[in-house]
C-alpha cells in the first residue's frame, strides 16, 4: 500500500547562482566582522592614536624650519614619519619600518647646518616609540634586526661625534627596552605558573576528597560485614540448629524456625549486595584485618610512618569481644589519622585498658564515663556494679614547630563517625581539646560476656 502525505511540499526555488552569492556575502560579512573586531578600542590604542595625531600636527608645519622639500611632498613625508605610531601597538615592525624610511628620506633634505639631527625631532620621537613597541612585541630575531638597523641609522646624523652619540643612545635605549621586555615576560610566566599551581592544588584537593570518601565507604562496608553480617549469620545458625538442640519442638515450631532462618538468609544476601555497592574495591576478595588483634600492628605501623607515638596496653586483650575490638580499632585509626593531619610532629600517647572485672560504685569510676554509669543505674536489675569495659584514650600534643599543618577544619565527619560507632554498641565517647593545644579522644565500650579464641596478656 502506498502512503500519501496531506502536507504539500514546497519546491526549492533557490538557484545555484543565488546560493553562491549568499555564500560570498556571508564570507564577506564574516571577514568584515573580523576586521572590525581587530580594531576594537583599547586604552593603549587610543593613546597611540592621539600621540600620532599630535606628532603629525607638529611635523607638518615645522618641517620647513630645518628641512626643505616640495610643498606637496611635505604632508606625505610627515604622515609617513608620524602616523605609523597609531598602529605600532598592533603591527610594530611595519610601523617601525615606515618611520625609519621617512627618517632616511629626510636626511638629504636638511637645510639647517646647526641642527644636530638628520630628520625632524618629531620623526625621532616617533622612531623611538615604534622601536620600543617592536622590542616589546616582535619576535626576538626581528627585534635584533630592528635594533641593529636603528643604531646604524643614527650614523646618518651630521658630524662624527653627534652620530656616535646618537648610536650609543639608541643602543642604551634598546637595552633598557629589552630589560623591560624580559621583566614583562617573567611576570607573565610567574602568573601562569601560579595559576597552573593553583589548578593542580585544587585538582589534588579534589582527588584527596574523593579518596577520603572512598576510604570511608570501604570502612563502612567492612564494619557492616564484620558486625551486621556476623550477627545475622549467627541468627541463621541458631535458627537452623534450634530444633535439634531443644526438646519437644513441634512441627509448627520447626517450620517457624525454618522461616526465621530463610528470612535472615535473604537479609544477609541483601546486606552483602549493599556491601558490593558501597565498596569501591569490591572486586578484591581480601580485606584489611580489623579488630583488637590489629591494635598493636596499627600502632607499630604509625611509628614506622614517622609519628612520635608511645602506647600502653593494660589488661587482658583477649577478653575484648569481636564487636568491641572492631569499634576500638576504628576509633584508633581515625584518631591517628586526625593527629597526623592536624598536629604533624606532635607526640601521641595511646592507652588501652581492658577492665574485665565489674566494680561496685554509685558513680562513674576511672575508665567509665557518666553515660555508662547512668545507663547501668537505669537498669532495674542493676546491683551497683559497673559492667566490664574497654577504654581507649588517644592524647596527641600540639603540632611540632615549623610543621606544615593541613589548612582549615576539613569539614569531615570523623569525630561524628567515631561517636556513632561507639554509641551504637552502648559505649560513650568524648573528643575534647587539651590545655596544651593538643586533642584528647576517649572511647569507653562495655565488654560482652564470653572470650575470644586464644589468650594473650599485654601490658
Amino acid at each position: 500500500m502506498r502512503s500519501t502525505s496531506s502536507d504539500p511540499v514546497s519546491p526549492d526555488l533557490t538557484s545555484p547562482d543565488d546560493a553562491a552569492g549568499d555564500a560570498r556575502r556571508a564570507t564577506s560579512d564574516n571577514r568584515g566582522r573580523a576586521v572590525l573586531s581587530s580594531f576594537r578600542a583599547h586604552p593603549v590604542d587610543v593613546i597611540l592614536l592621539a600621540l600620532a595625531g599630535l606628532f603629525f600636527s607638529v611635523a607638518w608645519p615645522t618641517f620647513f624650519v630645518t628641512h626643505d622639500a616640495w610643498t606637496s611632498l611635505v604632508p606625505l613625508l610627515a604622515a609617513l614619519g608620524t602616523l605609523p605610531v597609531a598602529v605600532c601597538g598592533r603591527w610594530p615592525l611595519p610601523a617601525w619600518c615606515a618611520v625609519a624610511f621617512a627618517c632616511l628620506v629626510a636626511v638629504p633634505l636638511r637645510t639647517e647646518p646647526d641642527f644636530a639631527l638628520g630628520w625632524p625631532v618629531v620623526f625621532h620621537l616617533a622612531l623611538a616609540v615604534c622601536l620600543g613597541a617592536a622590542i616589546l612585541l616582535a619576535p626576538p630575531k626581528r627585534v635584533a634586526v630592528a635594533v641593529a638597523v636603528t643604531v646604524a641609522l643614527m650614523a646618518f646624523n651630521p658630524g662624527l661625534e653627534v652620530g656616535v652619540g646618537w648610536m650609543v643612545g639608541a643602543a642604551v635605549f634598546s637595552t633598557v627596552m629589552v630589560l623591560v621586555r624580559w621583566l614583562l615576560i617573567s611576570r607573565r610566566q610567574l602568573e601562569s605558573s601560579s595559576l597552573r599551581l593553583e589548578r593542580e592544588s585544587r585538582r589534588s584537593a579534589q582527588q584527596a576528597d574523593l579518596r577520603v570518601l572512598a576510604e570511608e565507604r570501604n570502612r563502612l562496608a567492612r564494619d557492616l560485614h564484620d558486625v551486621v553480617a556476623h550477627q545475622m549469620s549467627m541468627i541463621v545458625v541458631q535458627s537452623q540448629s534450634a530444633p535439634y538442640r531443644l526438646q519437644g519442638v513441634t512441627p509448627a515450631v520447626h517450620a517457624e524456625f525454618d522461616s526465621i532462618a530463610e528470612t535472615a538468609r535473604e537479609a544477609l544476601d541483601e546486606v552483602r549486595g549493599l556491601l558490593g555497592v558501597l565498596r569501591t574495591d569490591a572486586e578484591e576478595q581480601t580485606t584489611e584485618p580489623v579488630g583488637i588483634d590489629q591494635i598493636e600492628p596499627t600502632l607499630r605501623a604509625a611509628r614506622r610512618s614517622g609519628i612520635d607515638i608511645t602506647w600502653q596496653l593494660i589488661g587482658e586483650m583477649d577478653r575484648i569481644d569481636e564487636t568491641t575490638g572492631v569499634v576500638l580499632h576504628r576509633v584508633l585509626q581515625e584518631s591517628l589519622a586526625n593527629a597526623s593531619r592536624h598536629a604533624p610532629g606532635g607526640v601521641v600517647v595511646v592507652t588501652l585498658t581492658a577492665d574485665t572485672s565489674a566494680s561496685t560504685s554509685t558513680g562513674p569510676s576511672a575508665g567509665t564515663t557518666a553515660d555508662t554509669a547512668a545507663d547501668s543505674a537505669a537498669d532495674p536489675t542493676w546491683n551497683g556494679e559497673l559492667p566490664p569495659s574497654a577504654v581507649l584514650e588517644v592524647d596527641n600534643g600540639p603540632a611540632a614547630p615549623g610543621a606544615l599543618v593541613s589548612p582549615g577544619t576539613g569539614g569531615g565527619s570523623g569525630i561524628a563517625g567515631m561517636s556513632a560507632r561507639v554509641r551504637a554498641v552502648g559505649g560513650s565517647f568524648s573528643a575534647l581539646p587539651a590545655s596544651d593545644g593538643g586533642f584528647t579522644v576517649t572511647a569507653s565500650v562495655p565488654l560482652r560476656s564470653g572470650r575470644r579464641g586464644g589468650t594473650r596478656l599485654l601490658g
